[in-house]
C-alpha cells in the first residue's frame, strides 16, 4: 500500500463472502470494475473500513483518495469546475460541503436500503447525502499529566489552560472547521472565545493526527480531540482520554454523498448501502469507536447514542454561505 502526503490510493481486490444487504439488481450492475473513493478521515480508520470491505465483491478495483478535508474540497470542485467530479463516493467531516454540492446539482440522488434504519436529523429530506458516522468533539488529556478532577469542564476552561492546550487549525481540519463555526455562532462565546484562545497561547497545529501524536508526547495536556480518535488511540495503549464538554460537545454527522457524475454509481450505491448496513455500522462502532447512525447498533462501551448527545448547535447554513468569511476572520486572530 503506497501513500503520499495528502493523498493515498489504495488499490484493492475485493473477495465474495456471502449474501450482501443490496438488492439483487445493483448486484447484477455493481460488483466489479472500479469505485473511487474520496475521503478525508484519518488513516487509521479507513485502513480497516478498506480491509473489511476487501472481503466482499470479486473483480471490484477501490482507488482511495485521502486528503485533508479543505484539500479535498478544493480538488472536488477543481474537478467539477475542469470536466466532473471523479469520486464515485465522497465522505468528508464537513456536512456544509455536501449541502453546497447539493445546491450546485453536483449530487446523486440515492436513497439506501438501509436509511430507514437513520433517523431523520442524520439523513437530507431529498436524499443527496445521509450520515455515514457521527462523532463528537471535546476534550482529549494525556492521562499522565492530567487527573480526570483536572480536566476542563467546560470551553472556557480549555482557554485558560492556555499553551498547555491545542487544537487543529480550521483551515486545514474539517472538523475542526465545525468546531470553529459553533462557536463562533454561539453567543455564550462568539469570536471572544477565539480571541482568548490565542491571547492566552493556546496553540493551533495542523491538522488532527498533529495534535493527537502532541498529545500522545506530552507535549501538550489537553487538545480539542475527537471521540473515536482518543478511543482508538487509547485501546492502543496510549495515554490518553477523552472527556465531553459539560455545556455541550461538538456533535458532527459525517455525510457519505455521490457525485452526480460518479463514473462507477451501482458499485458507489454498494459502498454505501454497506456503510449503513448493520454489519457495516457494527463494525464501525467496534473497530473505530465511532457512534452508528443506526438506533438498532450499540454504540462503543462508555458512548452515548446520538440521539443522547449534548451538543453545541452546528451552524450548517452559515457554514455553507459564509465559510470563506469565518474562515479569513479566523486567519487574522491566528496570523
Amino acid at each position: 500500500m503506497k501513500r503520499m502526503p495528502c493523498l493515498v490510493a489504495i488499490s484493492v481486490i475485493l473477495l465474495l463472502i456471502g449474501p450482501f444487504t443490496a438488492v439483487a439488481a445493483e448486484k447484477a450492475k455493481g460488483g466489479r470494475g472500479a469505485l473511487n473513493f474520496y475521503t478525508s478521515m484519518q488513516l487509521d480508520f479507513v485502513d480497516p473500513l478498506v480491509q473489511q470491505f476487501e472481503k466482499l465483491y470479486p473483480n471490484l478495483k477501490v482507488e482511495v483518495f485521502y486528503s485533508g478535508a479543505v484539500e479535498m474540497a478544493t480538488r472536488v470542485w477543481a474537478e467539477a469546475q475542469a470536466d466532473k467530479i471523479r469520486a464515485d463516493v465522497i465522505w468528508g467531516a464537513d456536512p456544509s460541503f455536501a449541502m453546497q454540492l447539493k445546491d450546485k446539482k453536483l449530487l446523486m440522488q440515492y436513497r439506501s436500503p438501509n436509511a430507514a434504519s437513520v433517523p431523520a436529523w442524520l439523513k437530507d429530506k431529498d436524499d443527496y447525502y445521509i450520515a455515514g458516522r457521527v462523532f463528537s468533539m471535546g476534550f482529549a488529556y494525556n492521562t499522565r499529566v492530567l487527573k480526570p478532577q483536572d480536566v476542563p469542564k467546560t470551553w472556557w476552561d480549555f482557554v485558560k489552560l492556555g499553551s498547555k492546550a491545542a487544537m487543529a487549525s480550521p483551515l486545514h481540519s474539517g472538523t475542526s472547521f465545525t468546531a470553529l463555526a459553533a462557536l463562533v455562532e454561539d453567543p455564550n462565546y462568539g469570536w471572544k472565545w477565539w480571541e482568548t484562545a490565542a491571547a492566552n497561547g493556546v496553540k493551533v497545529l495542523r491538522g488532527t493526527g498533529d495534535v493527537t501524536r502532541a498529545l500522545t508526547s506530552g507535549e501538550f495536556s489537553v487538545i480539542k480531540g475527537i471521540d473515536y480518535v482518543v478511543g482508538v488511540h487509547a485501546a492502543e495503549g496510549a495515554p490518553m482520554a477523552y472527556k465531553a464538554p459539560e455545556d455541550g460537545a461538538v456533535a458532527v454527522q459525517s455525510p457519505l454523498a455521490i457525485p452526480s457524475s460518479a463514473p462507477n454509481p451501482a458499485n458507489a450505491k454498494l459502498f454505501v448501502d454497506y456503510l449503513l448496513s448493520k454489519e457495516g455500522q457494527k463494525f464501525l462502532a467496534e473497530k473505530g469507536y465511532l457512534t452508528p447512525v443506526r438506533d438498532d447498533v450499540d454504540p462503543p462501551k462508555g458512548f452515548p447514542r446520538a440521539g443522547e448527545i449534548k451538543s453545541l448547535k452546528i451552524p450548517y447554513e452559515a457554514m455553507s454561505t459564509r465559510g470563506k468569511e469565518i474562515r479569513e476572520k479566523f486567519r487574522t486572530i491566528y496570523k
